[in-house]
């Protein structure tokens, strides 16, 4: 434990991805000996008292459930959660309002709420950016009108300068604590001195012991992310290309969709979750939408990928593992025959593989977690 006791204020949500990491560094905190309270959404108030941290809830009409399904395209479920989540200055007004009620020393704020890093940037308070995709692969995005212009509009009420784009307003924080690695990002066109590369601090535990099936046919594991995308088409296409390889195939299809929605093939097992460790030691390939998360645990256990990105931050996550070539990239709307042409060739190809195994061998998980702490402390200190 630490001699400086810190009380820390976490403003995030329920977004699936962003979750393992940030509830590992919160945990982190709370064993240094500091004072962690975190608002967020109903859904993680269970985990956050387990982990000794305090839950502010949100007011009711905030709270998210990332499981409801909506029948939308990726491009309006982009706008939407641009209106309810990027954008949505009342982010920013609980972030004020709990810090005039129970002044913190440092505020962590997950990069989707703008708002509230805004408002977090108002108090004059040491604050960190949760940064949990890739840095370098989205700072170099043009930050489109429809999301800088209200951002702009806010700062100003809030007495702030206008930045240029969403890099630029990360940039106003203390720190920049990004849940990827250094490795496998791009490197920014910009690189903040105050950006550093934690890695994704709990994405692989150790990993418990497994029984012995005896089926030695390559294990294939599928998963298009925990929270709705509307990707039942893209798994069902999936099942279709596997069901006649070779293989024996895990698919993990989170809460929002259930089994009996999928035609699935004698191959294919779905379950609803599976943790990581306890199946991708055992992986010969990951299929999936290229959610940060699960490209993270793959990297971590060595293991290729074949991603078909849907949206939100996953074609510039695709576009490194193509960069790194630790995987390869097909369109989410590629045919079955197309996809199992690409799923087979991954397999057979040796040099893949030993490169994913190499990659994750030069890795450094375990100092992550210890860097990240450092980071933190260090804008404590100076609180």
């Amino acid at each position: 434990m630490t001699d400086l006791r810190r009380r820390f204020l976490v403003v995030t949500l329920d977004a699936a991805g962003n979750w393992p990491p940030e509830i590992a560094l919160i945990r982190a905190l709370v064993e240094r000996g500091h004072e962690v309270r975190v608002m967020s959404d109903a859904s993680h108030a269970a985990q956050i008292g387990a982990v000794g941290a305090a839950f502010h809830p949100y007011d009711p009409s905030l709270h998210r459930n990332p499981v409801v399904r909506h029948d939308e395209t990726p491009q309006e479920e982009m706008m939407r959660i641009l209106r309810d989540v990027f954008l949505n200055p009342r982010y920013a007004d609980a972030l004020l309002a709990e810090v005039d009620r129970d002044r913190p020393d440092v505020l962590l704020v997950d990069q989707m709420l703008l708002m509230a890093a805004a408002g977090a940037e108002r108090t004059g308070l040491p604050t960190a950016i949760l940064w949990h995709t890739v840095y370098g692969g989205t700072a170099g995005q043009r930050t489109p009108s429809a999301m800088l212009d209200p951002l702009n509009a806010f700062r100003e009420t809030l007495g702030l300068e206008r930045v240029a784009d969403r890099s630029a307003a990360a940039a106003k924080a203390d720190a920049i604590v990004a849940f990827t690695y250094e490795a496998f990002d791009v490197a920014p066109p910009v690189r903040p001195p105050h950006l550093h590369y934690v890695g994704p601090l709990a994405c692989l535990p150790p990993a418990a012991a497994r029984a012995d099936t005896g089926d030695r046919r390559p294990l294939v594991v599928v998963s298009y992310s925990t929270s709705w995308q509307n990707q039942v088409a893209a798994l069902q296409r999936v099942a279709d290309a596997v069901a006649n390889l070779p293989v024996r195939v895990l698919m993990t299809l989170g809460h929002a969709i259930a089994a009996d929605e999928l035609r699935l093939p004698a191959n294919v097992v779905a379950e609803r979750f599976v943790p990581h460790a306890s199946v991708l030691p055992d992986a010969s390939l990951v299929v999936t939408h290229a959610g940060h998360g699960t490209i993270m645990a793959a990297v971590t256990a060595g293991v290729p990928m074949l991603c078909t990105p849907m949206g939100r931050d996953q074609h510039a996550v695709a576009a490194c593992v193509a960069q790194r070539r630790l995987g390869v990239v097909v369109p989410t709307t590629a045919s079955t025959e197309e996809l199992k042409a690409a799923i087979a060739a991954a397999l057979a190809d040796r040099t893949l593989h030993d490169r994913a195994r190499a990659f994750a061998a030069a890795l450094d998980l375990p100092d992550g977690l210890r860097r990240a702490i450092d980071v933190l402390e260090r804008l404590a200190s100076a609180a």
